[in-house]
């Protein structure tokens, strides 16, 4: 597995506009649909990351990468033995690849109404959100937990149906400067 970084406001100009003129028809008139640049932003660092990330795996060139979507909507590179996810959030975008099913998931952390929590996690996991921490303690653990329960449901492809489960043992989980919370599940099995 290996999994990649990027933050927009490190996208020039001429890097925009070379990996959107390599994204497909389908994804350039999603990005031309969005109205906030920053969203746009996204979009297209997404889809570079995932094909430089393809492309260093595969060893081949970055033109040559298709990309289409399963059901549920989790994409994957057309003809390729590989496997990646996207995820983004504030001014992060992260990629993840390997040859087994993965999942990624970032989030900033940020306030929220954590009645959201008792809402997706089970009794175990409020025990951990709640006991003896302070509100930032909180807030990040939420973050490692739902980030953990979202790159599970992205890794199985079915969406965020089974989001109220369990998260996965199989969870690497890391904090990008004390502002975002990654996780990333990958199957143990191909």
């Amino acid at each position: 597995m290996k999994w990649y970084k990027y933050d927009i406001r490190n996208l020039t100009d001429s890097e925009y506009n070379k990996w959107f003129s390599l994204m497909s028809d389908e994804n350039k008139q999603k990005v031309d649909r969005s109205r906030i640049l920053e969203d746009k932003k996204r979009t297209v660092v997404g889809e570079m990351l995932a094909k430089k990330a393809i492309s260093e795996w595969c060893d081949i060139p970055n033109e040559s990468i298709v990309f289409e979507t399963r059901e549920h909507g989790k994409p994957y590179a057309k003809d390729l033995k590989i496997e990646f996810n996207i995820s983004h959030s504030g001014n992060m975008v992260v990629c993840a690849v390997d040859d087994k099913p993965i999942g990624i998931d970032i989030e900033q952390i940020r306030p929220i109404d954590l009645k959201l929590a008792k809402r997706f996690c089970t009794k175990q996991e409020l025990t951990y959100l709640f006991d003896g921490a302070d509100n930032k303690e909180i807030l990040t653990r939420f973050f490692k937990l739902w980030t953990a329960k979202e790159a599970h449901c992205k890794c199985l492809g079915k969406g965020l149906a089974s989001i109220n489960t369990p998260c996965s043992k199989e969870t690497q989980t890391f904090v990008i400067e004390d502002e975002y919370i990654v996780s990333i599940v990958v199957t143990t099995s191909g």
